[in-house]
């Protein structure tokens, strides 16, 4: 089973390694964190990194997922259905892919900073890297929803839908974050909040210098952070399952 799940991801990388979405993913990643991760009079601000996160990110991804699986649903499957590889195992080829590239996308935005960061007054340090690090991977868990959510609205619905659909949902829910009860268990408000306990940057953007209650309160308390990190990642998971269930379906038709 594993086998058929590597042969299924092998094919969804050589399909689109040279297309649109290897370079989406990096050339959305590419000019907020251009334009902020240079230090300032030897300090480095985050607010950039928010605004690709909060921004880029979600569009980047909506992107990303409906090119995937249009290049498959333009073609009526035929390719997948010539594969040998049962369906199911063919649509989470495509959500590790899509989460492959979401994952390359943050880490060029990690590496801009660790650049940029060389300039700053403290330079590269281990503990300042390894913060950075963890904010790209908590990026890349908390807008995981959106990818099987895009995958699946793209084949059945079409392309503008799986773009858009995700999309209004992620900004939606993200900037709603104030008024839900606990952001950190809602994937879309959790992309806003779960980064401030790693970045010190607050959810509006802000250097969580300008108001550090509200930062602070929402990094305080670690445990929620991981639940919430793990209610990301089972969506995720749910979501995939769910439509890898209803796209096997194809080999019925």
């Amino acid at each position: 089973m594993n086998t058929m799940l590597a042969a299924a991801f092998r094919a969804e990388v050589q399909k689109s390694r040279h297309a649109a979405p290897v370079r989406l993913a990096i050339l959305m990643a590419l000019p907020m964190p251009l334009l902020g991760a240079m230090p300032y009079q030897g300090v480095q601000s985050f607010s950039a990194w928010n605004y690709w996160y909060t921004l880029f990110l979600p569009v980047a991804i909506a992107l990303v997922a409906a090119c995937v699986a249009q290049a498959d649903a333009r073609m009526r499957m035929r390719g997948v259905l010539g594969l040998g590889v049962p369906l199911g195992r063919t649509w989470w080829a495509k959500a590790l892919w899509c989460l492959a590239l979401c994952a390359l996308s943050n880490l060029v935005v990690f590496g801009i900073y660790l650049a940029g960061s060389v300039f700053s007054a403290q330079g590269i340090t281990v503990a300042g890297t390894l913060t950075m690090l963890c904010c790209a991977g908590v990026n890349t868990i908390t807008a995981a929803w959106m990818i099987p959510a895009g995958l699946f609205l793209t084949v059945r619905l079409g392309m503008l839908a799986g773009i858009f659909c995700p999309l209004v949902v992620q900004l939606v829910g993200g900037f709603a974050w104030s008024v839900v009860p606990l952001p950190q268990l809602f994937p879309p408000s959790a992309s806003m909040v779960i980064p401030t306990s790693f970045i010190p940057v607050l959810p509006s953007g802000e250097p969580l210098a300008a108001d550090a209650a509200p930062g602070g309160a929402l990094a305080a308390d670690g445990m929620l952070t991981l639940v919430g990190l793990a209610v990301c990642a089972a969506a995720f998971a749910a979501l995939t399952a769910a439509g890898a269930m209803w796209f096997a379906r194809f080999e019925e038709r």
